[in-house]
């Protein structure tokens, strides 16, 4: 048990510096980031809906739109017309700060490396490059669904997409070389 918390651990926290050195370091994340010319108006706008948090669009969606074909034909319109808009509110505002939110993505890490360490060892493979490949391609396949759902549906754009799917299998790579090099070291003692 201490061997697979010790590698779970390694992995995790693999997973988490490139994750930091990811999003605060290189530029990629930030490619398709665009400011409001007026952020105050539109949070403004939002302010004056006395919204709660959750996710909203615009056009407006309403599951009755699928009962009534005129109102699908209208919301088909207004959403080619445009702007199309998918986004998540958070009403009242954010704490301050990364920590919790690193935590709270430690232990993410931790979860993933558990379940993609456990995966690794229900197979075969013996080398340690297979290893590693295995965890990093089950780590990306794993998160890559909800990645290509949100280009898919939600119209995120290609280069957002592109670069969270590389830092997936980045990740779950390097989080898998250093795995499967903390248990080989284990193992030998």
């Amino acid at each position: 048990m201490k061997k697979f918390l010790a590698t779970v651990i390694v992995g995790a926290v693999v997973a988490q510096i490139w994750g930091m050195l990811s999003w605060m370091v290189l530029p990629w994340h930030n490619v398709d980031m665009k400011k409001f010319n007026n952020a105050e108006a539109v949070s403004q706008a939002i302010k004056s809906e006395q919204v709660g948090s959750g996710i909203y669009m615009i056009p407006n969606w309403d599951p009755k739109v699928h009962e009534d074909e005129n109102l699908m034909k209208e919301w088909d319109r207004k959403a080619a017309a445009g702007p199309f808009v998918f986004m998540s509110v958070r009403a009242q505002g954010i704490t301050p700060g990364m920590g919790p939110m690193m935590g709270i993505g430690f232990l993410l890490n931790i979860i993933i490396a558990a379940i993609l360490f456990w995966l690794v060892n229900q197979t075969k493979i013996e080398s340690c490059k297979k290893r590693a490949f295995f965890i990093s391609i089950a780590g990306g396949v794993g998160g890559l669904y909800p990645i290509i759902s949100n280009w898919n549906w939600w119209y995120f754009p290609a280069v957002y997409t592109v670069s969270g799917a590389a830092d997936l299998f980045i990740t779950w790579l390097l989080a898998g070389f250093a795995m499967v090099f903390m248990m080989n070291k284990l193992t030998e003692k």
